[in-house]
């Protein structure tokens, strides 16, 4: 499971410099563009099938949006973005600002934790969508309570159509190990047994994520090659 971080206060703020983002994640993800293309390619294919009925959406962690298509993002009119990364808003700006500018999209920022500000932000928008943008996997690094704050999740997001993409297993592994897997597509959650099945044995850790979306549910599993030796496998579904 994953190591929750006791130095962490119970509720984080906002900072440039933090465990799961800010100034470290925007350099990482530009150094690594052309690495991290193939997760992109396929967060962009889960999103596209991703059809929730409202012009709203609330993002969760979007970061600067590095692996977010302006196309999905368009397609909503209004906008609402949760995050603790201060640098944020400034890169997602000069990634997408245009074309949300070109598709008259309305856009705010909440900085701040989502556990403090999410039950407030949707009910104040009945029916709007919600996006975890690779976040939830994280939450083991920001907060002791992680597993309970995860277990109530799906609870509080009744009458919201949602969905997300977070991080499942991750690893260290070699790299040609890594340029032979592929993503996959199960209703059933990948845990120890089905990693094993699919030879991949070793130490793995768990983002503690693995009951987020409720049996049944389709689960795309997309693997993402952080650097050239870390990688994550991340669960992408959808509910509602």
């Amino acid at each position: 499971m994953t190591t929750p971080n006791p130095n962490q206060p119970e509720d984080p703020t906002p900072a440039y410099f933090r465990e799961t983002g800010g100034l470290r994640w925007h350099a990482r993800a530009l150094m690594h563009w052309r690495l991290h293309e193939p997760f992109r390619r396929e967060v962009h294919e889960f999103l596209g099938q991703w059809q929730p009925r409202t012009a709203d959406v609330v993002l969760v962690g979007p970061s600067a949006g590095w692996s977010l298509p302006s196309t999905f993002l368009s397609r909503f009119s209004r906008l609402t973005f949760i995050e603790l990364d201060r640098a944020a808003p400034l890169f997602f700006r000069l990634r997408h600002g245009r074309a949300l500018r070109a598709a008259k999209c309305s856009t705010r920022w909440i900085l701040g934790d989502f556990t403090t500000h999410l039950k407030t932000v949707i009910e104040a928008q009945p029916g709007c969508a919600v996006l975890f943008c690779n976040v939830l996997g994280q939450l083991g690094l920001e907060r002791a309570d992680y597993e309970s704050q995860l277990a109530a999740l799906p609870q509080s997001l009744s009458g919201h159509p949602w969905a997300s993409f977070h991080d499942r297993f991750s690893a260290v592994i070699d790299q040609s190990r890594m340029q032979a897997l592929s993503a996959f597509s199960t209703d059933q959650p990948l845990d120890a047994r089905a990693l094993q099945n699919l030879g991949l044995t070793g130490q793995w850790t768990d983002h503690g994520t693995g009951q987020l979306l409720m049996p049944g549910v389709t689960r795309r599993y997309i693997p993402w090659q952080i650097t050239s030796r870390r990688f994550h496998w991340v669960e992408a579904g959808s509910v509602g």
